[in-house]
């Protein structure tokens, strides 16, 4: 019985122990965030490249200076990715990608709490625009809000989805082929099939339509005539042409030896005869 009193007495002490840690916890975390801050929407329309953002914040204190230097850091959770596939054809499929540890986009501005008299307030209407050039795009971010001079985080991360059309991306298939071939002519393709035609068409030799034989193949089959001897040109270059008779040019070499022996002779006759006188 004892036994069982203190087992019981243990749990109900370890319960409040836990409840009394998980108070605490949530206690620091709501203190850690400074005031609150409410979108009045949480799904943007785009217009013109631009999603007008208006939100509501509550400082939590009255502030010390009409103007918060504020940090409204973006960080994209998802990506709307419009592209064209192969099964799509030319209309664009709608992908949300799911993205993680993107480079955040922080856009400093100052928020007033004041009034055009100067009177202060603990709640002020905030609005500004997100546009695509700053980097902004269709998806969905969290937005989180933090004083500059010091960090200090406004309110709780909110989830902003901002709705609009991204650039078309193309994830069709590339398929590299070579170009086909050129279709041929039909009536070329009649005479290859018929050799008769196609010779004729070529202009090998075959009888005309009007019954005349020209070229080598000629009906009568009688031989054709030789093509005529081309005359060799003018101050020639050394070259023999095709049917000519060489020049003999023996007969011209063995006179000229024949009257250099002569003479030869006939000199050493001359100086025998002089000798002898």
């Amino acid at each position: 019985m004892t036994n069982t009193t203190s087992v019981a007495s243990f749990a109900r002490r370890l319960f409040v122990a836990l409840s009394a840690l998980l108070v605490t916890m949530a206690l620091s975390t709501a203190a850690f965030a400074l005031g609150s801050i409410k979108p009045e929407k949480n799904a943007l329309t785009e217009e013109e490249g631009r999603w007008k953002l208006k939100l509501t914040i509550d400082y939590g204190s009255m502030p010390d200076i009409n103007f918060i230097p504020m940090d409204f850091i973006f960080e994209q959770t998802v990506l709307y990715e419009r592209s064209l596939t192969d099964e799509s054809g030319d209309k664009p499929v709608l992908t949300k990608k799911q993205l993680q540890n993107q480079k955040p986009i922080s856009e400093g501005m100052n928020v007033g709490f004041s009034d055009g008299s100067g009177k202060m307030f603990k709640v002020t209407k905030f609005d500004f625009v997100i546009r695509r050039d700053r980097g902004f795009e269709a998806g969905e971010y969290t937005l989180t809000v933090k004083r500059a001079d010091d960090g200090q985080q406004i309110g709780q991360k909110m989830k902003l989805v901002l709705n609009g059309d991204n650039p078309v991306i193309n994830r069709k298939s590339i398929t590299f082929s070579d170009d086909p071939k050129a279709k041929e002519d039909p009536s070329k393709v009649k005479s290859k099939a018929d050799p008769t035609a196609y010779n004729a068409e070529k202009g090998d030799g075959s009888s005309s339509g009007d019954g005349d034989s020209s070229g080598s193949g000629s009906s009568d089959g009688s031989a054709a005539e030789p093509p005529p001897a081309v005359e060799p040109k003018q101050g020639g270059c050394g070259c023999r042409v095709v049917g000519e008779q060489p020049t003999d040019v023996g007969a011209p070499a063995g006179l000229a030896l024949f009257a250099i022996v002569g003479a030869a002779l006939y000199r050493r006759r001359g100086r025998s005869e002089r000798a002898v006188s």
